[in-house]
C-alpha cells in the first residue's frame, strides 16, 4: 500500500469516473485503474462497484473512505510542518472544509486572496465538523469552514455564502420534467427520508428543518456514506432525499426546490469560524478580514453571473 493508491481511491470516489480521476492526479486511466485494484486485492475486498455508467463506492469501500482520506491529511500536515520549520518567513494558512461546501466555488471565492498575498499557502483539510472542530480547538487548524452552528465564546465567525436545498423525490418516475421545479414544504414532509450520518452538518440542517416547522422527520432505517449515495437510493426508490443543488451530480434529473411555511426558499449558510485570538495576528488577521469584508462582494458578484448563484439559485 503507498500513498498514491490511496489518492487515487480518494480521487475516483470524488469524480466517479476513472477518466475524470485520471486527469486529476495527472496520470493515465490504466495506471489509476490497476494500482486500485492492487490495493483492493491487498485489502480483501472490492472498493468500487464498476459499471459501464458510473463508478460508486462499495459499503465496504465508503466504510474506509474516511480513515483513507485521514490518511491523506497526516501527510500532507506532515510535509507542511516540514517546510513550515525549514522555511519559517513561508506563510500557512490551515483551512478545514466540510465535505458539504461546494469546492468550486469556494475556490472562486479565496481566488482574489491568493492572487494579492501569494507568499501565503492556504492548505486545506476536507473531514467531518467533530474532526475539524476538535483540530480547531486543539489550534492545529487556523480557520474551519462548515455549516452555519452555534459557536463557542472563544470563536469569532462570519458568513460565507448559501445555496438551495433540492428536494430529490424518490422514484424515476417522480422526477421534476422542468428546470427549477419547486415543490411546499408541506407537500413533502410525510415522506420517508434516506440520510448520511451527522458529520458533515446536512443531516442536522434537515432536521432543524423540520423542527422549525414542528414536523416529525420519517428517517430511513439505514445510512448513505456519501451524496451520490442518497441520490442512488433515491433513484431506487427506497428514500426521497434532501441535498444542496452542488451536490447532485452532473447525470442527475435535477431537484426540486423547496418552499417553506413562509414562503421562503429553503436554503443551506456556510460559516467561516477561528478562534478568538487567532484572528488578530499577523496574516491570519489578514485572512480573517478578508473572510468579514471581501468574501461577501465576491459572493454577490458572483452571485450576479448568468450562470452564477448564491451558489446559482
Amino acid at each position: 500500500m503507498n500513498l498514491n493508491q490511496l489518492r487515487f481511491v480518494s480521487a475516483l470516489a470524488q469524480h466517479g469516473s476513472f477518466t475524470k480521476a485520471a486527469s486529476a492526479c495527472a496520470v493515465t486511466q490504466p495506471t489509476l485503474s490497476n494500482a486500485i485494484a492492487l490495493l483492493e486485492e491487498e485489502l480483501g475486498q472490492k472498493l468500487f462497484v464498476r459499471t459501464t455508467r458510473k463508478v460508486t463506492l462499495t459499503a465496504f469501500g465508503a466504510n474506509l473512505l474516511p480513515d483513507i482520506e485521514r490518511v491523506i491529511a497526516a501527510q500532507q500536515a506532515l510535509v507542511q510542518r516540514a517546510a513550515a520549520f525549514l522555511s519559517p518567513q513561508k506563510r500557512l494558512i490551515r483551512i478545514g472544509t466540510s465535505p458539504l461546501l461546494d469546492a468550486r466555488f469556494l475556490n472562486l471565492l479565496i481566488e482574489p486572496f491568493r492572487t494579492a498575498a501569494p507568499e501565503t499557502d492556504l492548505i486545506f483539510y476536507e473531514m467531518n465538523m467533530a474532526d475539524l472542530n476538535r483540530m480547531l480547538d486543539k489550534e492545529e487548524l487556523d480557520f474551519v469552514f462548515g455549516v452555519v452552528e452555534p459557536q463557542k465564546e472563544q470563536r469569532q465567525s462570519t458568513f460565507l455564502y448559501r445555496e438551495p436545498l433540492l428536494y430529490v423525490p424518490r422514484g424515476k418516475e417522480k422526477r421534476p420534467q422542468q428546470q427549477d421545479a419547486v415543490v411546499r414544504f408541506d407537500e413533502i414532509a410525510g415522506e420517508t427520508f434516506v440520510l448520511v450520518p451527522d458529520a458533515c452538518g446536512l443531516t442536522r440542517t434537515i432536521r432543524h428543518l423540520f423542527r422549525s416547522h414542528r414536523r416529525a422527520l420519517n428517517e430511513y432505517s439505514g445510512e448513505a456514506l456519501s451524496y451520490q449515495v442518497l441520490e442512488q437510493w433515491a433513484a431506487l426508490g427506497i428514500g426521497a432525499a434532501i441535498l444542496p443543488k452542488s451536490k447532485l451530480t452532473a447525470d442527475s434529473d435535477g431537484g426540486m426546490r423547496i418552499i417553506d411555511k413562509l414562503g421562503q426558499e429553503v436554503l443551506i449558510n456556510f460559516e467561516a469560524v477561528w478562534n478568538r485570538g487567532s484572528g488578530r495576528v499577523g496574516h491570519l488577521g489578514e485572512f480573517a478580514k478578508y473572510l468579514r469584508e471581501i468574501v461577501p462582494a465576491v459572493a454577490n458578484g458572483l452571485a450576479d453571473r448568468p450562470k452564477g448563484g448564491q451558489l446559482p439559485s
